[in-house]
């Protein structure tokens, strides 16, 4: 994983350079992860388009994206918005939250996924409001597909604790995430479904979408 030159969007990072337990590496510049895109500088719209940015993957709910509305200028994209619904059916813990997600969001992470597997789709971008809990999640399937290891994608993970402390009045920055949050999200998904491949295919995804996924973020090409 390394940083990337936006200022005015938080929380910013690219999932590159990260290897697989096989040895591959995710390729550069190929998926980018933010917080919302509502305040990118001029500079960060130029680099953006200078990276030949194709498709924003915007997981948040219509609420969020009214209040924060992404502000990407002039720049050419495939704009696609698939929302894990909000609401858990418990106590509301965050890691309640992660599961309901789970459980009950697994076609909006699915879309979202085949929207990366899409002929000409990268590079790309996921975002949410804070980039960490619904972002954090879909990544953590996208790696896990890859087959980056599990400490890794816990590595990249908690990268958000350190890009959002710096904004402790911001309310949808403020509660800190943990390993057992995306462990224990991980862990659920293989109880289940065997593995985060698994997972997608049984929400939809089809094997070729999977192997194009693949190929996107570790081919050479």
């Amino acid at each position: 994983m390394s940083d990337i030159p936006l200022t005015g969007i938080k929380n910013a990072r690219d999932i590159g350079g990260l290897r697989t337990e096989s040895g591959a590496v995710v390729q550069p510049l190929r998926l980018l992860r933010t917080a919302r895109l509502n305040r990118p500088t001029d500079a960060d719209r130029a680099w953006l388009a200078s990276i030949g940015l194709r498709t924003v993957v915007d997981l948040r709910q219509p609420f969020e994206i009214q209040k924060w509305p992404d502000d990407l200028g002039d720049l050419e994209v495939e704009r696609v918005n698939v929302a894990p619904s909000l609401d858990s059916e418990s106590d509301g813990t965050f890691f309640d939250l992660y599961l309901s997600w789970l459980d009950h969001s697994g076609e909006a992470f699915a879309d979202a996924v085949r929207a990366l597997a899409r002929p000409g789709a990268l590079p790309a971008l996921v975002h949410c409001t804070a980039g960490k809990d619904r972002t954090g999640v879909l990544v953590a399937l996208v790696l896990d597909v890859l087959g980056v290891g599990e400490k890794a994608i816990v590595a990249d993970y908690l990268i958000s604790n350190e890009r959002l402390s710096t904004d402790p009045g911001d309310v949808v920055f403020q509660h800190p995430i943990s390993e057992e949050l995306i462990s224990g999200s991980l862990t659920h998904v293989r109880e289940r479904f065997g593995s985060a491949e698994g997972y997608l295919l049984a929400h939809g995804v089809t094997a070729e979408e999977i192997a194009a996924l693949r190929e996107g973020l570790l081919g050479a090409g």
